[in-house]
């Protein structure tokens, strides 16, 4: 999670900004607006974030990637403008990180089914099954049809790992037509900056800490008109025999990641870029995630298991 610094943009504020939060995307969503601050821009775009949740939500049997999924192996599905352009950015960063983001792992992690109350792991016969399955050339895009097909069956589109990413762009993008300069998107932690804090002066982010409480944080990065996301694995995980499972999972294994990487923050101004990145980044570990950001041309914050920082601007 991220916790955005605002204190000192307060002071620089002519009138009282404007707070209003949402639960979507299943996660706690805060929309800040310290300009033109009324809040019809705010429910405006709520209500953008809500209705691509509904298109993307792979859990909701009437959204577009539902109806993807059900016919996985049977039929091409033609779906909105905005899901297709989703889709397909989904399946280029899959290619542009040679497959360490992959969106095609639904199958695998409803078999490792975090969001549950009760945890157990996964048949590793099935896993290493599913997993071969898992090929992006599986994703077939017809853009004259606007339609998607998986051509296999067994594999299931997730977008869980790019939709905020791509949400908290849409809602900055948004804000900034209505005219609005300066405003915070927190999607659960997934954060777009839109303008500076003040003339000249970026905005102030934490990191958050994973060993402390919530709310404390080991490090800040700063930016204007940028999105920050991070991926940890202390964000979702459990614990069965002694041993820890998190949420991030390897395309290549189909289990949690093994990396050296504690939390990935990833700056850029492309927030669905940021978000896709963060979750190839955790899976390639520190030095293969350094390496893919110098060429993607994004900024940088790592934390490892041994507690070194690593920080690398855009």
């Amino acid at each position: 999670m991220l916790i955005v610094l605002l204190t000192s943009c307060l002071l620089s504020c002519s009138q009282e900004p404007i707070t209003c939060h949402e639960f979507m995307m299943d996660t706690q969503c805060a929309i800040t607006v310290y300009d033109r601050a009324d809040e019809k821009y705010i429910e405006q775009t709520f209500a953008l974030i809500r209705d691509l949740d509904d298109r993307l939500d792979r859990y909701d049997e009437d959204s577009e990637i539902a109806m993807i999924n059900r016919n996985a192996g049977i039929a091409p599905v033609c779906v909105s403008e905005q899901t297709f352009e989703i889709v397909s950015r989904a399946k280029a960063l899959s290619e542009a990180t040679d497959g360490a983001f992959n969106p095609l792992l639904g199958a695998i992690s409803s078999l490792w089914a975090f969001d549950s109350p009760v945890h157990e792991v996964p048949d590793a016969a099935l896993v290493s099954s599913l997993v071969e399955h898992v090929d992006i050339d599986c994703l077939v895009l017809d853009e004259e049809h606007m339609s998607v097909f998986l051509t296999d069956g067994v594999i299931q589109l997730d977008l869980g790992a790019i939709a905020k990413g791509h949400a908290s762009q849409m809602a900055a993008d948004h804000l900034a037509s209505c005219g609005v300069e300066r405003a915070i998107v927190n999607l659960g932690g997934n954060v777009y900056c839109l303008g500076s804090r003040s003339p000249g002066e970026d905005w102030v982010v934490g990191i958050q800490n994973p060993q402390a409480a919530t709310g404390g944080y080991f490090a800040t990065v700063r930016c204007s008109d940028a999105a920050v996301v991070t991926s940890g694995s202390y964000q979702r995980h459990f614990e069965v025999d002694g041993v820890d499972y998190h949420h991030i999972l390897d395309p290549a294994t189909g289990w949690p990641a093994e990396s050296d990487i504690v939390s990935v923050s990833i700056i850029s101004p492309d927030g669905a870029l940021a978000d896709a990145l963060s979750t190839a980044c955790f899976v390639l570990g520190s030095r293969g995630a350094e390496d893919l950001c110098r060429r993607m041309g994004v900024g940088m914050l790592v934390l490892t298991s041994s507690g070194e920082i690593i920080r690398l601007d855009a």
